[in-house]
């Protein structure tokens, strides 16, 4: 996914500034790891906007994708993760009149699921990857689980995105990380995580700004009963 993420918020980063969006991350886990991996980014909200960026032919120097290229480069992305060890039924969809793109997989360990989005990652980057993409951590081992996300968002972004004069409505966009699992939650790290009735998921919510003013947000820690 972190081409898909690339792709779609960074290298199109007029629409999302301008463009109210929601992304929900929903991971589900079995209690010997493996699990099903589910990711949702829906600007329908701003329908309207995004089809009037799109129909630019390059905003800022920079060439704008047409449909036809964000659905070839999407299903070239799903082809290559469908092959990777321990990582199957990836099913996905690109909704191009209310802009939804949608991505479904199984997974046999986050460790495999990790993997496999760095390899596809590097395939399409023909091998150029940023040393932070290799500090991403992403595990569920000993009824401990492990992500880190926010060096997915260095510096360098981070001052672009915040010298945008949209950069403001950022406050109004949602990004929902939710985790499943067979066994209670005991611990959460994140203060801001927030553990279900049923003890049995953790749900984070923040604003795309709040995500870039504080990266380090999406690093936290999960304990499980044994």
């Amino acid at each position: 996914m972190y081409k898909i993420f690339k792709y779609l918020i960074f290298l199109v980063l007029p629409i999302v500034l301008s463009s109210c969006f929601e992304l929900i991350e929903d991971i589900t886990l079995n209690q010997k790891g493996s699990g099903q991996y589910k990711l949702t980014l829906n600007l329908s909200a701003s329908t309207t906007r995004v089809n009037s960026v799109m129909a630019m032919d390059s905003i800022d120097g920079k060439k704008l994708p047409t449909r036809d290229e964000l659905e070839i480069e999407l299903q070239e992305y799903l082809k290559k993760l469908d092959s990777k060890k321990g990582i199957s039924s990836v099913n996905g969809s690109l909704n191009t009149n209310n802009w939804i793109i949608k991505i479904d997989l199984a997974f046999e360990s986050l460790d495999q699921l990790q993997a496999g989005l760095l390899e596809v990652s590097q395939e399409i980057n023909k091998h150029k990857t940023s040393d932070n993409v290799n500090e991403v951590q992403l595990s569920y081992q000993d009824n401990l689980y492990i992500r880190k996300f926010g060096v997915l968002i260095p510096e360098k972004w981070q001052n672009q995105i915040k010298s945008d004069k949209d950069f403001n409505r950022l406050n109004d966009g949602k990004c929902v990380f939710i985790q499943r699992f067979d066994q209670e939650v005991t611990e959460v790290s994140s203060a801001e995580a927030r553990i279900s009735k049923s003890k049995k998921a953790v749900m984070l919510q923040l604003s795309p700004a709040e995500i870039v003013n504080h990266p380090e947000k999406l690093d936290y820690t999960i304990k499980t009963t044994p």
